[in-house]
């Protein structure tokens, strides 16, 4: 640009930005507001950047659409109010990064959106947008075409533009913010009692039913209820209904409408579940509308939290006298107000119910894990001429069903148990204290393995709920003799690998402990146990299927298949090096998927 011409603009910016500064004090003192002196900025904007035609477009966030606030030069000045250009959040954040958006020049991203507006912007005439944003906030766009000279000038009118646009958003933000307050200075007024004594308020119950109260006394109506939306049943169902004045028909007292409806409703449920489901206030002082309910007209507004969490009606508005009056957009206003403080307060107050109910379950949990801990042995064994390792990791919350332990049996011999009980949490490990308790008095008895399965079952089935079982394999170690007798009840097959790789399989047992009657075992299958034989070089590794249904990121189990080809390869290890393998090779099929069950492993080596 030449040096006189950057003079010239330089002049004319300086100029604009006084005129600006004069409009701007207007609107900070009061004496006008944005909406009266959009016409000025505008003529102001175009006088300093030497264009011809312009107008100053606001968003509306409420509809997404840019309307025409003000308009100069433009070919049909009487159709600005029907001028609107609709906008997605996506081409505001777009057109937020142009700053200012040349149309000779257009990014492609905003390619479909100029598209559809291609009506509009003939009539705008625009060669450049310049979008007016205070803090990223997007407030509308000022539009300017037919300059002097834009081709020479292109990149200086830009910058200058810019620099006005700026010093516009800050006069729409300021004047906005002054209406805004005179608005809010009655909304205030009316909710700070109401909205100060419900925000205290943490019991659920008593928060709803003063809610009510409050609304009701807050418009002068006789009657009022609050609907909440149960996001399991999504049906929309009441909460304490307050009638001051009004009796409400004793069967609607606890009703509730649903949310998705095939056939048809009574007109005003559906209204209402309207309400719910689109968010919009409804107000009809219509006596039809609220003869459903015993009022004679009614207001309905949604309480929003992160989402819409339900509706609040209240009914019959009286005047002195018992005079019915009609409820008025500024008693929406005031209920929707109230209506969002109540939100919050819904929302505070089921944080912290649902605080207190962690808190109770992780305090529960850490029982749980130390009543879990303290059954599950410390240290194997040592028993002559065999090796012996275990090892139990809990799923990802830390308390798991997963039970292994060593029993010295009254004639010398040892019992290896494994177990995994239904469950996680208190229950399981109340039910894996109980299944331990038992499996050492049965061990006292000196009854054989089918015995002892027949009477856990007994006792598991009559102590603990039906849906509560555990799978177990009881093995009995006769370390003279080298003779293993085990049970398995359900659980995964403990796997034998001989010295010479070969491998069997612990089989024999029945069903799962406690989910059936013995009645019913001896029908279907009685329990029964088998003796192998254990020679030098010998292992066995017993395991709960988190090894085996260990999941990766593909959503691929571990599987059988795979634990065999690895224990044929490390069987020459001893057993705490067997045990760790088997664990890391888990571990590492694993990767960076999350663990949904314990992993319980328990090996024996016959030296």
């Amino acid at each position: 640009m030449q040096t006189g011409l950057a003079e010239q603009t330089t002049q004319r910016l300086i100029l604009g930005l006084s005129e600006i500064e004069e409009v701007g004090k207007a609107i900070v003192s009061g004496q006008s507001s944005f909406n009266a002196s959009s016409q000025t900025y505008l003529r102001i904007v175009l006088k300093t950047l030497q264009a011809a035609k312009g107008a100053l477009l606001r968003f509306n966030p409420a509809e997404s659409l840019l309307a025409v606030e003000s308009s100069i030069n433009l070919a049909d000045e009487s159709a600005d109010e029907a001028l609107v250009i609709p906008i997605t959040p996506d081409e505001i954040g777009i057109l937020l990064q142009c700053a200012p958006l040349d149309f000779s020049q257009p990014p492609s991203l905003l390619k479909p959106f100029l598209d559809e507006i291609k009506p509009q912007l003939r009539v705008l005439k625009a060669t450049l947008w310049a979008p007016l944003k205070i803090h990223e906030e997007f407030l509308g766009v000022i539009s300017l075409g037919e300059f002097a000279d834009y081709s020479e000038e292109a990149e200086w009118i830009q910058e200058l533009l810019n620099v006005l646009a700026d010093h516009i958003s800050v006069a729409i933000a300021h004047s906005r913010s002054q209406e805004d307050m005179r608005a809010a200075k009655f909304r205030l007024f009316m909710l700070s009692d109401t909205t100060a004594q419900i925000a205290k308020l943490l019991d659920t119950e008593q928060l709803e039913e003063e809610i009510v109260n409050h609304a009701v006394s807050l418009l002068d109506a006789s009657a009022g209820c609050l609907m909440l939306i149960n996001p399991i049943t999504q049906q929309l169902e009441m909460k304490n209904p307050c009638a001051l004045g009004l009796q409400f028909p004793s069967d609607l007292k606890s009703f509730s409408i649903p949310l998705v409806v095939d056939g048809k409703i009574h007109p005003t449920l559906s209204m209402l579940r309207e309400v719910a489901t689109e968010g919009k206030t409804q107000i009809r002082n219509d006596q039809e509308a609220a003869a459903l309910f015993g009022g004679t007209n009614l207001i309905a507004v949604p309480v929003f939290g992160r989402e819409i969490l339900g509706i609040l009606v209240v009914f019959s508005k009286e005047g002195r006298a018992g005079i019915t009056l009609e409820f008025t957009d500024e008693d929406g206003i005031l209920l929707e107000a109230f209506a969002t403080q109540v939100g919050v307060a819904i929302e505070n107050a089921r944080l912290y119910q649902e605080a207190i109910e962690k808190r109770r379950l992780q305090a529960e949990m850490e029982e749980a894990a130390q009543i879990q801990e303290n059954l599950l042995p410390k240290a194997p064994p040592e028993i002559p001429g065999y090796e012996i390792a275990g090892m139990s990791i809990p799923h990802h919350d830390g308390v798991g069903g997963d039970y292994y332990g060593y029993i010295q049996e009254p004639d010398g011999s040892w019992g290896l148990v494994i177990a995994d009980v239904a469950g996680k949490g208190m229950q399981a490990a109340l039910l894996m204290a109980t299944l331990r308790a038992a499996l050492l008095s049965e061990v006292a008895k000196q009854a054989d393995l089918p015995a002892r399965a027949m009477a856990l079952n007994a006792l598991i089935r009559e102590s603990s709920p039906l849906d509560k079982y555990a799978t177990l394999v009881y093995a009995r170690l006769h370390p003279e003799t080298g003779k293993l007798t085990s049970l398995n009840a359900g659980h995964t097959f403990p796997l034998v690998i001989r010295q010479d790789g070969s491998l069997q399989q612990l089989e024999a047992g029945g069903l799962m402990i406690g989910m059936y009657p013995d009645d019913m075992i001896c029908q279907m299958s009685e329990f029964k146990d088998e003796t192998i034989q254990l020679y030098s070089g010998d292992t066995i590794i017993f395991f709960t299927d988190g090894v085996t249904e260990t999941q990766n990121i593909d959503d691929e189990m571990y599987d059988e298949e795979r634990l065999e080809e690895l224990v044929k390869q490390i069987r020459g290890a001893d057993a705490s090096e067997i045990c760790a393998e088997i664990y890391n090779s888990t571990l590492e099929f694993q990767g960076e998927a999350q663990r949904f069950d314990d992993l319980t492993l328990m090996v024996l080596k016959k030296k």
